[in-house]
C-alpha cells in the first residue's frame, strides 16, 4: 500500500477520535439500555471515518479501493444499528429480537461480501478509475444495481428511525424530548450530507462529508443524551434510593454471586461492600443455613430471619424478586430485608395479652361445665334422695331399695364422667364426639329419670365434621337442657333433633312437661335454671338460642349453629 499526506484527512482523523471516545465511554455502561447498540455504533463510525482518511491518503487505485472496501461494513450496518438504538429509546425492546437482528442484518452482510467480490461481477460498482479532485486523486465509478438496493434498503431503515423519533416527540415527558429532538437532528446530520454525496451534488460529488459530519453528529447525540446522564439513570438511583433506603438490599446475579449491596444490609451483616462483591452467597451466608442456598429454585427460601448482631436480637421479614432480562431468561435475585423487630415485639404482647384473657374465658368456661356436671349430680341426688325418704316413709322398701340402687348408679357415673373430665382438662383433650356421648346421655337421662327420651339425627357426617369447640358447646348446652327437664319439667317425654339447614345446624330440645310463663324468663333465669349460661355458651359458638315455654305444655328449646367444619 503506497500513502501521501493529504491535509483533508485531518478532520475524518477528529472525527474517528471523537466517535471513538464515545463509543468507549458508551460500551463502559453497556448494561444501560441502548448503550451497547449505540457504543457499537460509534465504533462502525469511528471505522468509516478512519477507513476513508486512509481511502483519501492512498496513492493508488488498489489503496484505494482496499480502503474503501472497509467502508462498507460500517455504511451496511450502521442503519441497523441506529434502528435498535431507536427502538431502545422509545421502550420498544421486544422488537428487538435475535430473529430480527438477523433478518435485519442479511441484506448489509450481503453488501459487505458483494463489495469484496466486485471484480467478479461488477454489483457495486463499475468503471472504477481515478481522477484529480481539490489537489488529490479520487476513486471515479458508476454505482452497480446492488449498491441502489442497498441504498434504498438503508434509506429505508434510516427513514423508519427518524419517523419513530419524530412520533416519540409528541408522546415523550418534557425531560426527554430533548434527548429525543437531539437523536433526530444527529441522525439527519448523517443522511443529508451521505445524499448529497452519493447522487452526486456537484460541490459535494468527489468528498463524502458524512464521517466528517459523524464527529458533530455524536457530539450532538451524546450532548442531549449525557446531559440528562441517561445512562447514569441506574447509578444516580441507586445512590440517592436504593443506598439510604431504610431496608437492606442484597442483589444475587445468575451465577448466585453477591453483585450489589446497600449501606443498609452491610450494617445488618456487619460486612463491607469491598469484600462481599463477588462473594458466593453460599459463603456470605454460611452463618445463616436458611439463606445459603437461597439461589437454589429446589430449595424454598425463608420469610423471616432471627439476626444476633451489636444491635441485639432483630428480625428481619425477607421478600424476593426474581429478575430476567429482555428475553425473560433468569439473571438474578433481589433480597429486602425489612425490619419488624419492634412489630414482633407488640405483636408477643398482644398475644401474651391474648393468652390472659383466653385463660380468664377458660376459668369461666370450667366454672360453667362444673356447674352443668355438679349441678346435675346434686340435682338427681336431691330428687331421688326425696322420693327415697317418701316411699321409706311408706314403707316401700322394694321401691325405695331401686331407687337407692339407681342414686348409687348415677354416683358412680357422676365420679367417673368428673375423673374423666377433669383428665380432659389436664390433657387439654379435643372436644368428645358429639353424636356417641349425646346417644350415651340420653341413655342415663333415660334409666335414671324412667322418661321417655328420643334422639333424632339428619346428617350425622356434618354434625361430626363441625369445629371441637362448637360440639363441646353443644353437648354442653344439650347436657344443660336435659338437667333442666330432670330437675323443673316434670315431663314423661322429651326429644332432641339434629338438623342440618341452609347452611346450619338446627337443634331443637323440647319436651311436655309443666313449662313456664315466658315473662318470667329472667326470674328463672336468677333461679339457676341455668339458661343464661346456655345463652352465653350459643353466643360463644356464634349461634342463635331461642327458648319457647307454655304453662301446661312443655318446653322447646331452639339452637341454631353456623357450620364451621373443623380440621
Amino acid at each position: 500500500m503506497h500513502f501521501q499526506y493529504i491535509p483533508y484527512i485531518w478532520p475524518l482523523i477528529i472525527s474517528a477520535a471523537v466517535t471513538t471516545a464515545l463509543s468507549i465511554y458508551a460500551l463502559r455502561h453497556k448494561s444501560v439500555s441502548g448503550a451497547l447498540p449505540f457504543g457499537i455504533c460509534m465504533l462502525m463510525t469511528s471505522l468509516w471515518s478512519g477507513s476513508y482518511a486512509l481511502e483519501i491518503a492512498g496513492s493508488d487505485l488498489p489503496t484505494k479501493l482496499f480502503w474503501a472496501n472497509v467502508q462498507s461494513i460500517s455504511y451496511s450496518i450502521n442503519p441497523v444499528l441506529w434502528l435498535i438504538m431507536v427502538f431502545m429509546f422509545i421502550e420498544r425492546d421486544q422488537w428487538v429480537s435475535r430473529r430480527n437482528i438477523l433478518l435485519l442484518l442479511i441484506l448489509p452482510v450481503l453488501t459487505v461480501v458483494l463489495t469484496w467480490t466486485n471484480d467478479l461481477h461488477g454489483l457495486m460498482r463499475q468503471n472504477i478509475h481515478l481522477t484529480k479532485a481539490g489537489g488529490f486523486s479520487v476513486i471515479a465509478k458508476t454505482y452497480g444495481l446492488w449498491f441502489w438496493i442497498i441504498v434504498a434498503y438503508a434509506y429505508g431503515l434510516n427513514i423508519i428511525s427518524e419517523f419513530l423519533l419524530a412520533l416519540s416527540l409528541r408522546r415523550k415527558s418534557a425531560l426527554y424530548r430533548e434527548q429525543s429532538l437531539a437523536l433526530f437532528i444527529g441522525l439527519a446530520l448523517l443522511i443529508i450530507p451521505n445524499a448529497l454525496y452519493i447522487f452526486g451534488v456537484h460541490s459535494v460529488s468527489s468528498f463524502d462529508l458524512t464521517p466528517v459530519v459523524a464527529g458533530i453528529s455524536g457530539i450532538i447525540i451524546a450532548g442531549g443524551i449525557f446531559r440528562y446522564h441517561l445512562f447514569d439513570i441506574i447509578p444516580v438511583a441507586r445512590e440517592n434510593i436504593i443506598e439510604n433506603m431504610d431496608d437492606g438490599l442484597i442483589v444475587l446475579d445468575a451465577q448466585n454471586r453477591i453483585a450489589d449491596i446497600n449501606q443498609r444490609a452491610k450494617t445488618i451483616f456487619n460486612t463491607s461492600s469491598i469484600k462481599v462483591i463477588g462473594q458466593n452467597a453460599e459463603g456470605f451466608f454460611r452463618n445463616w443455613l436458611e439463606l445459603a442456598k437461597i439461589g437454589d429454585a429446589r430449595e424454598i427460601p425463608p420469610r423471616e430471619l432471627v439476626i444476633h448482631n451489636k444491635n441485639g436480637r432483630q428480625t428481619f421479614e425477607l421478600s424476593y424478586l426474581s429478575l430476567k432480562d429482555r428475553r425473560g431468561k433468569h439473571s438474578g435475585l433481589s433480597v429486602i430485608f425489612h425490619d419488624v423487630t419492634e412489630r414482633r415485639l407488640i405483636q408477643a404482647r398482644l398475644m401474651e395479652q391474648e393468652r390472659t384473657l383466653a385463660m380468664s374465658k377458660e376459668r369461666e368456661r370450667l366454672a360453667r361445665d362444673l356447674h352443668d356436671n355438679l349441678g346435675q349430680v346434686f340435682g338427681f341426688i336431691n330428687v331421688q334422695a326425696q322420693a327415697i325418704e317418701h316411699e321409706l316413709a311408706k314403707d316401700k322398701i322394694e321401691s325405695a331399695s331401686q331407687k337407692l340402687e339407681r342414686l348409687v348408679e348415677a354416683a358412680q357415673s357422676s365420679h367417673g364422667e368428673m375423673r374423666e373430665y377433669i383428665q380432659n382438662v389436664k390433657s387439654a383433650a379435643a372436644a368428645k364426639d358429639l353424636l356417641p356421648d349425646i346417644r350415651k346421655e340420653i341413655e342415663q337421662f333415660r334409666i335414671h329419670t324412667g322418661i321417655n327420651a328420643k334422639l333424632w339425627i339428619s346428617d350425622e357426617p356434618l354434625i361430626e365434621g363441625l369445629e371441637a369447640n362448637v360440639k363441646r358447646q353443644i353437648f354442653n348446652i344439650a347436657k344443660e337442657a336435659f338437667n333442666n327437664i330432670r330437675k323443673h319439667a316434670q315431663a314423661k317425654q322429651a326429644l332432641i333433633d339434629f338438623k342440618a339447614v341452609a347452611g346450619e345446624i338446627t337443634i331443637m330440645i323440647e319436651d311436655d312437661g309443666q313449662g313456664f310463663v315466658p315473662m318470667q324468663q329472667e326470674k328463672e333465669l336468677s333461679q339457676g335454671w341455668g339458661l343464661g349460661i346456655m345463652k352465653e355458651r350459643t353466643r360463644e359458638i356464634g349461634g342463635e338460642i331461642k327458648i319457647e315455654s307454655i304453662p301446661g305444655q312443655g318446653t322447646r328449646i331452639l339452637l341454631q349453629v353456623p357450620v364451621k367444619k373443623g380440621e
